[in-house]
């Protein structure tokens, strides 16, 4: 296999952009990438590249001092330059930027090479290619594939990160002291001497790097420097979510002398993004001996909510799965499973998932008393009953989740998501007034869409659903009303064939339809909404009212086969009733 091109995540966002046919720029420092990603980009997405008519939505490459005047044509732009002229440029227009590889991204993209390295090895390969694909690829052919890269591998290669250190020898160490700061309020600001440059942001009263993977290579250009800033920043850092980074970042570049210090914000990690989250629950548990099962077992619990963010390989959250089971009896460690479980059923691994659940029945046999039995014992039967949810099993949900609810008074652990969850299938069995009666202790999207199947004034339901946050189900009520909510759906989080569905009811369009049915697999069970929508639209256009009515009792017969007879009552050629129809496929 050829070493080249490595699919990245911001490939999808640039993919996304061109197949809504929305303009933008993606900007990137020489040697990026950028143009392979355009390219490809606009290949998948079927738009013409290169120049043309400026009203012409095209894919385009132009030189980075053209971008500020093409941008008022109808393109999507790449442009290379400096890193200088990218900062300066950024201010000017409104650009996504080609990042580097992340050091996860650099160890799974060796591995297509069946190439692998430590952390540390990684991290400094990362460096010296200055973290762009075409770079590594160049590393590894000088290094002639050797299979395990080890450090004096780094050491020996020619590569440097010229775009870094040009910058670097016109900026100093102004910028390098900025870079590995990354962020400080104006307090901290005037202790610490920053002031506002090239580099910065200006974001709610403190600076920040416009690119923040900046700091990973101010870092890595000059570690003792790096030391000297951050040994400073501490002193100074008041945020415990800032101050953890600090401290985690200190002892990767071998200060430890702060590990036990840092346990004691552990908590902090938790109102982190994602990526600072999932950086300092993997530090905690490398320096788990020296911080303590508490401070583990709450970094798992973290990590658990952090993958939800990011893109994850299934080992590491088995591997995960199985160290948080081992910190039980801790709540964290319960939960921690549980969310694990959830993350991969809920992207659709339920043969991977099953590794989890497998974990999670373990703790029932490493149970100390009755009430870690049915804690333990909770989790597995919550994460039972999403699996069989997405198997369209919703008998068998129902009689997981009535096994939990008459343990409730014994054990209150998830208490509302079980609740939640049972309404939801009650729901879908089409059993009302159970669901009614159990949902009325809860909030939620479960209540809300309850209440939505069964109220007569859908007007005045869209009105508090908006009020409420319910954004979805306040749209939906449009559609039922016949308003033009299209705006409103296009921004909803859904499944592109769903929301092409629910835009063919309000369109009245069938050519949507053939471009839904192109899309979803046979066996989906999105068919149904499918064949109801198309029914709809037959009579809509005349069609043989008789026909369709005997057709739309098939399909009612075929919902209730599929394991959800409560959508049964919704299966009609109806406006009101196919918005609520689409409450079943959610």
């Amino acid at each position: 296999m050829a070493c080249s091109y490595f699919p990245r995540s911001i490939d999808r966002v640039v993919i996304s952009a061109l197949e809504a046919r929305r303009p933008g720029v993606l900007l990137g420092v020489r040697g990026s990438g950028v143009s392979t990603t355009l390219k490809r980009a606009a290949s998948i997405a079927g738009v013409p590249l290169g120049r043309g008519d400026c009203r012409e939505f095209r894919a385009v490459e132009v030189d980075i001092g053209e971008v500020a005047e093409a941008a008022g044509c109808n393109w999507y732009l790449a442009a290379t330059g400096s890193l200088e002229e990218v900062l300066r440029l950024m201010d000017e227009v409104e650009a996504l930027v080609m990042p580097p590889l992340t050091v996860g991204e650099l160890g799974d993209f060796l591995a297509t090479f069946s190439q692998a390295a430590e952390r540390g090895v990684l991290e400094r390969l990362l460096y010296v290619t200055g973290g762009f694909p075409g770079a590594v690829c160049r590393a590894l052919e000088e290094l002639n594939y050797p299979g395990k890269i080890t450090a004096e591998h780094v050491e020996g290669l020619s590569l440097k990160p010229a775009w870094f250190i040009e910058f670097v020898e016109r900026y100093g160490r102004r910028f390098l002291r900025d870079a590995v700061l990354a962020y400080v309020t104006e307090e901290e600001a005037k202790e610490l001497g920053v002031e506002p440059a090239l580099w910065h942001d200006r974001r709610g009263g403190r600076l920040a790097l416009k690119l923040p993977w900046l700091q990973f290579f101010a870092v890595h250009h000059d570690p003792k420097y790096a030391v000297e800033v951050l040994e400073r920043a501490v002193e100074a850092v008041k945020d415990p979510g800032r101050l953890l980074y600090y401290y985690a970042l200190l002892w990767r570049l071998g200060v430890d002398r702060y590990v036990e210090r840092s346990a004691r914000l552990v908590d902090a990690i938790y109102s982190l993004p994602p990526p600072a989250a999932a950086e300092l629950g993997n530090y905690f548990l490398e320096v788990a001996p020296r911080v303590g099962k508490e401070a583990e077992a709450k970094a798992i619990h973290a990590l658990s909510l952090a993958l939800r963010g990011l893109e994850y390989r299934v080992e590491d959250v088995v591997y995960l799965a199985q160290r948080a089971a081992r910190l039980a009896p801790r709540r964290e460690a319960y939960d921690a499973v549980y969310n694990l479980g959830v993350l991969l059923l809920s992207s659709g691994r339920l043969r991977e998932a099953e590794a989890v659940l497998a974990t999670a029945e373990d703790l029932l046999f490493k149970a100390g008393n009755d009430e870690e039995w049915l804690r333990a014992k909770r989790v597995l039967h919550l994460l039972m009953a999403y699996r069989e949810a997405l198997l369209g099993n919703w008998r068998e949900v129902a009689r997981l989740l009535e096994d939990e609810l008459s343990t409730l008074k014994f054990v209150t652990d998830y208490s509302s998501l079980v609740r939640r969850n049972l309404g939801w299938a009650y729901i879908m069995l089409g059993r009302y007034s159970d669901a009614r009666h159990i949902l009325r202790r809860t909030s939620g999207f479960q209540k809300w869409a309850l209440l939505f199947l069964k109220t007569r004034n859908l007007a005045k339901f869209r009105e508090k659903a908006r009020a409420a946050g319910q954004d979805l189900l306040a749209a939906l009520a449009g559609v039922a009303l016949g308003l033009d909510v299209a705006e409103e759906v296009e921004k909803l989080d859904l499944r592109p064939e769903l929301k092409e569905l629910i835009l063919a009811v309000l369109r009245q369009d069938q050519r949507r339809l053939a471009a839904v049915a192109a899309k979803i697999d046979p066996m989906d069970k999105l068919f149904i909404l499918y064949y109801a929508v198309e029914a709809y639209l037959q009579a809509a256009a005349g069609g043989d009212r008789r026909e369709i009515a005997q057709f739309l009792t098939r399909l009612r017969s075929l919902a209730a086969e599929a394991g959800m007879p409560g959508a049964a009552p919704y299966i009609k050629p109806d406006r009101k009733a196919l918005a609520r129809l689409v409450v079943f496929f959610l």
